[in-house]
């Protein structure tokens, strides 16, 4: 069998290759000692039960290729933070996906292409071409002459005990929250061992998740550098620049505008990331690529930093259904708490829909939220795609396992974990690794989401207790006041954007704005998707030209999907465009 690992940082000892970094109880291993670990456990022929043991004992974010006489067996950790891809026949192994398809000459897959399309991610194994295939997150892969034999050691289900206000549990209100900044320490403390002496960046955006981690690495006495990227007045800016200031922490910002972002994207060093960023199963993360090319490249960000964005394991949460026997929507446990500057205006909370608590109840929930980039109508696809939705959720488990508030809140976030955070959210490494820099996930830490997994329903409902630590460290370390603590890129005021700059980077008033006071982005969320008022600019990067022949579209991840599957050249005035917003999916002809 071909293995083609073309990354930097693999590290070969004894038939075992490794990437990335894992505590095996309180020692950190890395490079030798981490593919030793996995060599030692081998003994003279491997099993998946000996190379599970080995995988289930470790935490942090690596893959392992591991050759025994008999079979080879692909790791992924349980964030998928290093993809891994094979094909179906077991022919070769890769840690690109594009290699894979490449060696078979392999055609598109209309199902998983069909599911890419419109979700920007495809949730299964497959991957948009026939016969490449992904590890999943918390999967071991054994292929052998045999076959292949796939296994989940570390899976994802949050049916914590209920809440007290469920009626249904009589857990202490207070014990949730206890294992859960227990676990956040203890994630710290691992982040802290990886950083060593360097300093730690962190992506700062308007919400609550970088906002969790500045905070307590500064209450840690930590060096912390953030950075955000944008529109000045944006509100992510804006919020991201007063959390900086009042955490007493350096900040470094990259304006975005039309014209840099069509040279960023149309350019060699673009069109390079994502060739190598797109392994065939989630579009790959473009927001803050230029950010952090640009800032390292002016000696603005440290290249020799530990880069720690706030992707969470606490996210699928954030886009929970109301399950119909739950009553009323408590407003205290929904907020807006993104990881990353939000490009999006329809990521709020209090717009989710009621639903019954049952398994074909949120299949239909996931189609019409997930599956939404164009307008479809095709029975094929809706088949297929209902079986794999139905898949995703259970995982191996029974149907009524969905059937109440508890149930059906846990399939569709172990849905969300599968498909959609470690596919597509988690591919946002990649942007760090495009230039040259180290990355860690502390809230994807182990320890986190085992304690995650445990917060009752409607604590983790709106990622609201997670959100409730982000205040209370953020109110302690800036020492504000609760309400100001609060405060998101959501819920910042018209005038907190205008004088912002004033009060927290008055310096920078005539470098950021040329010495202007109005912020130059004030547009509404309401407007983000027309191509002018987008608070990142990236529409650019379409050529003025098409944006007048094309139909209705949702947002950019729309056109960016066509584009990854050569369906559209968003520099190219004439070329073919979609006929309209009703979008023609390869499986159209599928029986």
């Amino acid at each position: 069998m071909q293995t083609a690992l073309r990354a930097d940082g693999w590290t070969r000892v004894d038939g075992v290759a490794v990437r990335g970094r894992a505590f095996d109880g309180e020692a950190l291993l890395e490079g030798t000692a981490l593919a030793s670990r996995f060599a030692d456990a081998r003994g003279a022929e491997p099993t998946l039960d000996s190379v599970a043991s080995v995988a289930a004992d470790l935490e942090g974010f690596f893959a392992a290729v591991v050759r025994g006489p008999d079979a080879t067996y692909l790791v992924a950790d349980g964030a998928r933070s290093i993809p891994l891809y094979c094909d179906s026949g077991g022919t070769i192994v890769a840690d690109r996906g594009r290699v894979v398809r490449d060696a078979l000459e392999a055609e598109p897959d209309p199902v998983a292409e069909s599911e890419f399309l419109l979700a920007r991610y495809v949730t299964g194994p497959e991957t948009i071409w026939a016969g490449v295939r992904a590890i999943q997150p918390g999967e071991i892969v054994r292929i052998g002459t045999e076959g292949i034999t796939r296994r989940t050691y570390r899976d994802y289900w949050p049916a914590g005990p209920a809440d007290r206000r469920t009626g249904s549990s009589l857990t202490p209100s207070d014990r949730p929250r206890a294992r859960l900044e227990s676990a956040f320490e203890r994630a710290l403390d691992r982040l802290e061992r990886v950083a060593g002496d360097r300093p730690v960046v962190v992506p700062l955006s308007g919400g609550y998740d970088s906002r969790l981690l500045a905070s307590t690495l500064v209450e840690r006495d930590r060096d912390v550098i953030g950075f955000t990227f944008g529109r000045s007045g944006h509100p992510d800016v804006e919020a991201s620049r007063e959390v900086a200031d009042r955490l007493g922490i350096r900040w470094e910002f990259c304006d975005y505008d039309g014209e840099t972002w069509r040279e960023w994207y149309r350019g060699p060093a673009g069109l390079e990331y994502r060739r190598r960023a797109f392994g065939g199963d989630a579009l790959p993360f473009l927001a803050e690529w230029p950010a952090v090319r640009q800032l390292v490249a002016e000696g603005r960000l440290p290249a020799d930093a530990l880069y720690c964005p706030g992707h969470t394991v606490a996210t699928p949460s954030e886009r929970l259904p109301r399950f119909a026997p739950e009553g009323e929507r408590d407003a205290s446990t929904t907020a807006n708490v993104g990881c990353g500057p939000a490009v999006d205006a329809d990521e709020d909370a209090d717009d989710r829909a009621t639903i019954e608590p049952s398994l074909e109840s949120l299949v239909d929930y996931v189609l019409e939220r997930h599956y939404a980039l164009w307008d479809w109508n095709d029975e094929a696809f809706e088949r297929a795609a209902r079986e794999r939705i139905r898949r995703g959720l259970l995982g191996g488990r029974d149907p009524d396992a969905a059937t109440d508030p508890a149930g059906a809140a846990a399939a569709y976030e172990r849905w969300e974990w599968r498909g959609r955070m470690a596919t597509f959210t988690n591919g946002d490494c990649r942007v760090y690794e495009d230039a040259g820099l180290e990355w860690w996930l502390p809230l994807w830490d182990p320890a986190y989401v085992r304690a995650w997994k445990r917060v009752p329903l409607e604590r983790r409902r709106g990622k609201g207790l997670h959100a409730d630590l982000a205040v209370e460290h953020y109110r302690r370390a800036a020492d504000v006041p609760r309400e100001r603590a609060g405060l998101t890129d959501r819920t910042l005021s018209p005038i907190d954007r205008h004088l912002a700059l004033v009060r927290h980077a008055p310096a920078r008033q005539f470098t950021e704005r040329d010495g202007g006071w109005e912020p130059p982005f004030l547009a509404p969320r309401s407007s983000w998707s027309e191509p002018g008022n987008h608070p990142l600019s990236w529409y650019a990067i379409v050529d003025d030209g098409l944006f007048d022949r094309l139909p209705p579209f949702r947002n950019l991840y729309a056109l960016r999907t066509l584009a990854a599957t050569d369906r559209l050249d968003v520099a190219d005035p004439t070329g073919p465009i979609p006929d309209d917003s009703t979008l023609e999916l390869p499986t159209q002809d599928c029986d």
